[in-house]
């Protein structure tokens, strides 16, 4: 039985060690039940949602950081399927943050006074089956403009766009773009086309971009914030992959030998000139196990009808082995955007230490755009980790390694978990990224690590790691949070 936990059960401790130990504030939360959801932060609001689920059940809790760390458990709606948080308007015109579910009928609140949850709008969307054994975050929350949020429902032939009004009611625009569809399988799935919010026209509004056969479809917004329902098709010379030139399978008569998929990785200001650019990510296959992965950079320029590109990329990133994670951000904090790319090798001699070891090595390379806007042939930075494998089990555990602002200077440093006991904190160098020698802090690490939140809990300005605990960790960290606090 799942209920709140008084304060008593929750340590709050300062971890001290040697001169070399990192620093932190250490807060123990119990939560009931097991952190191996998804977690939210409520930055306005000072709290963090945490979901949590079993075979049969499925959990919602509330985390107070506003200096007590009450759990308050949250009821999920019966047809509740993803969460979020969004600013709504309130009835005295006043912007609150909040946290929102995406239902079989739309989306609803969850009403901190009250304690209910209540419906917000109505609308179908491609989520018609519930999901009864997960409770998981989704970005159906959008950012057009305005300091209140709008939501993007997809729907198997459509999209639909709630744009919120002053006085808290919702105006609809129902986007002609049509699910993705993959039919090789005995049953066929349908996943939502992914949106990329960007100013294709130059006009100061934010537009919505789609990815359809091969083309860039642009939904402008309008001045008075509306959305026509018709695409328009933009004739940017940026190469891309049909969905079925992307359906690399040898059942289809094709062989994966010498083949390359062309997609899109983001659409997103990478020189810092305030003018979005297009990351491609070209995969050069070579067989079902062996590929390539290129990032392939165009910047974006400023014509008197909007955006254009040159047809060949204007730098690029080449690896040779399979991504597992690409995070493009601004890391040195010198107003451009850099890569960091985790891998590993999907070959033969992967298989085989996996069999032997029950490990596999990961690799995490950093690329640094310098101010010719080019990326190096080779990784600016590079460091390696283990990815645990269980093979009785069919579990593998991903490690602890995350990039942190630990000093409020927008530069970052890297955090990385070492044998499941200690973490190490490599701190921004001139020069080099990171420095070669690291801070070290004692304490047992959550056993997969891919849960793990970086945010500024406390709001100095600071980033702080959460480490969630689930129900097959250690016995004495077992369901639980474990906070550190950067002071």
């Amino acid at each position: 039985m799942y209920s709140s936990l008084p304060l008593a059960l929750i340590s709050v401790a300062l971890i001290s060690a040697p001169l070399t130990a990192k620093q932190l504030d250490k807060v123990t939360i119990p939560l009931g039940h097991p952190a191996n959801g998804n977690m939210v932060h409520l930055d306005d609001e000072k709290l963090l949602a945490v979901s949590g689920f079993s075979q049969f059940e499925r959990w919602l809790s509330l985390v107070n950081l506003g200096g007590d760390y009450q759990v308050q458990p949250v009821a999920i709606p019966a047809n509740a399927q993803y969460f979020s948080q969004a600013r709504l308007m309130t009835a005295d015109n006043q912007l609150q943050q909040a946290l929102v579910f995406l239902t079989l009928d739309g989306v609803s609140w969850y009403n901190p006074v009250s304690g209910d949850v209540e419906p917000l709008l109505q609308s179908p969307s491609i989520y018609r089956v519930l999901d009864k054994n997960r409770l998981r975050r989704s970005d159906f929350v959008l950012e057009l403009g305005s300091e209140a949020a709008d939501f993007l429902l997809p729907d198997f032939n459509q999209s639909h766009v709630f744009r919120q009004q002053p006085d808290g009611s919702f105006k609809q625009y129902s986007l002609k773009i049509d699910a993705l569809v993959t039919s090789w399988r005995d049953n066929p799935s349908y996943e939502p086309r992914r949106h990329y919010i960007v100013d294709v026209d130059l006009d100061g509004r934010l537009d919505l971009v789609f990815i359809a056969n091969g083309k860039f479809q642009v939904f402008y917004q309008l001045a008075d914030g509306a959305f026509n329902s018709e695409p328009v098709a933009q004739n940017w010379p940026v190469a891309l992959s049909t969905e079925q030139e992307a359906d690399q399978r040898n059942d289809a008569g094709r062989s994966y030998s010498g083949q390359n998929i062309d997609s899109v990785r983001d659409i997103t200001d990478i020189d810092g000139d305030g003018i979005a650019d297009i990351v491609v990510n070209r995969e050069q296959l070579a067989d079902a196990l062996e590929r390539n992965n290129s990032f392939r950079v165009h910047f974006g320029k400023q014509t008197a009808t909007g955006l254009s590109f040159n047809a060949e990329p204007d730098t690029r990133i080449t690896t040779d082995t399979s991504p597992i994670a690409v995070m493009i951000d601004d890391f040195n904090a010198d107003g451009r955007k850099d890569f960091y790319i985790s891998s590993t090798h999907f070959g033969v001699g992967t298989i085989v230490r996996v069999l032997l070891r029950g490990s596999a090595k990961l690799d995490i390379d950093f690329y640094l755009l310098n101010e010719q806007r080019q990326y190096s042939s080779k990784a600016d930075f590079k460091q390696s980790a283990t990815i645990d494998v269980s093979i009785s089990n069919l579990r593998y555990d991903m490690p602890l390694f995350e990039l942190a602002d630990l000093d409020g200077t927008g530069q970052q440093s890297l955090v990385v978990g070492e044998g499941g006991d200690e973490l190490r904190f490599y701190s921004p160098e001139a020069g080099r990224l990171f420095s070669r020698r690291s801070e070290r802090l004692k304490l047992t690490l959550p056993r997969d690590a891919r849960k793990v939140l970086v945010a500024d809990l406390t709001g100095n300005g600071k980033d702080d790691i959460v480490l969630p605990f689930d129900a097959q960790d250690a016995e004495s960290q077992r369901n639980q949070l474990l906070l550190l606090l950067n002071p």
